[in-house]
């Protein structure tokens, strides 16, 4: 296998470019859980989960990787709107504009959602004294 060293050199700068603006975003944008959907491109999600984990807390790696979870989600959306898109409309960057607009919004429904159930659940099991289970689960009958 002939290594190209011209096509190596562009991918690590447009990897690098990527992680650095992904990087910028997860500074700049308050909730780290929507920040994290930036960090579903799969080489980008382990270094923002290190470096969360690594220059804050195991809370905010926890949230980057919630919000990876999502984008993740995003991804497959978009992968699935692109392949329709170009076959139908037969125009490759409208389909790519379009794809990456179902992949930001399906993303940012993802996360919505995922956090509301942890929220809820948080909630749930938070009312209940430590310890106590509830009737239902403990196989006791009331």
């Amino acid at each position: 296998m002939k290594v190209d060293i011209r096509d190596l050199g562009l991918r690590f700068i447009f990897g690098g470019l990527a992680v650095a603006a992904c990087y910028v975003v997860l500074q700049l944008v308050p909730s780290k859980s929507f920040a994290g959907i930036f960090a579903a491109f799969p080489a980008v999600m382990a270094a923002a989960v290190i470096m969360a984990g690594h220059f804050g807390s195991s809370e905010q790696a926890a949230d980057i990787a919630l919000g990876a979870s999502a984008g993740m989600l995003g991804c497959t959306m978009c992968v699935l709107t692109a392949a329709f898109c170009m076959e139908h409309l037969n125009r490759w960057g409208l389909s790519l504009a379009i794809a990456l607009i179902v992949w930001f919004v399906s993303s940012y429904a993802a996360i919505m959602l995922m956090q509301g159930f942890l929220e809820k659940r948080k909630r749930m099991t938070g009312n209940r004294p430590a310890g106590k289970q509830p009737l239902e689960s403990s196989g006791k009958q009331p």
